[in-house]
């Protein structure tokens, strides 16, 4: 593969410069231009065409965002690369739905942006280990809340009352009927025909079997 054109884009002409000396030395990498705002990096990219974009997302003028997704359109060719200090989750999705194929922090290794611009130049995604883990927590923080929303419609389905939802949490919660009864202020019948009822809808047998389906389906934890 020939040398990898790259156009550093950042605001800090000290942060610019390290870079350009940093990826001067590492062989198959050519720093072809510098810009210091997103105006003058879509000029250049006009009269360079890089093949990979190192990108900072804060400059005045016009954000990374908005320079990302004009390169998109403009010059398809240009593989985006961010690097940022910014570990926002809604800007690592922002600079996803733009097409950028890379994001790192300002505190990865210079070899871990070495390694970066090689795989997005060939066209591959690289993202900080650090960021994926969190796009993996939220991942599965959106499951488990779309899990409850199943349940809650579930449990909507079976029609069960307010009263009957403030007992079956109390249950999970390990009252008995009478500290039921003192915590709702009704008396202890009341509180067992309701608990009859709620086991009928929801098919189990027993007060055990009725906190094991609450806890198990995100009614309750």
């Amino acid at each position: 593969m020939s040398n990898i054109n790259v156009l550093i884009v950042d605001d800090h002409p000290l942060l610019r410069q390290g870079l350009s000396r940093l990826l001067e030395l590492e062989g198959g990498i050519n720093v072809v231009g510098q810009a210091s705002n997103g105006i003058e990096a879509l000029r250049l990219m006009d009269q360079l065409e890089p093949d990979v974009l190192l990108l900072d997302i804060n400059m005045p003028g016009m954000n990374g965002i908005e320079v990302a997704k004009t390169v998109r359109e403009k010059h398809p060719h240009t593989e985006v690369l961010v690097l940022t200090i910014h570990d926002n989750q809604s800007y690592v999705n922002e600079m996803i739905r733009v097409g950028a194929k890379g994001y790192l922090l300002k505190d990865a290794e210079p070899r871990e942006v070495v390694h970066a611009i090689k795989k997005v130049a060939t066209g591959e995604t690289v993202y900080s280990t650090q960021l994926m883990e969190r796009v993996m927590e939220r991942y599965h923080h959106m499951e488990m809340q779309y899990g409850r929303l199943q349940s809650a419609a579930a449990i909507q389905d079976l029609e069960l009352t307010n009263r009957e939802l403030e007992i079956l949490q109390y249950i999970c919660e390990g009252l008995s009927n009478k500290e039921i009864a003192n915590a709702l202020f009704i008396s202890e019948k009341t509180v067992k025909n309701h608990i009859t009822s709620l086991l009928r809808k929801l098919e189990v047998e027993d007060r055990t079997q009725a906190a094991v389906f609450a806890v198990s389906h995100g009614i309750f934890s």
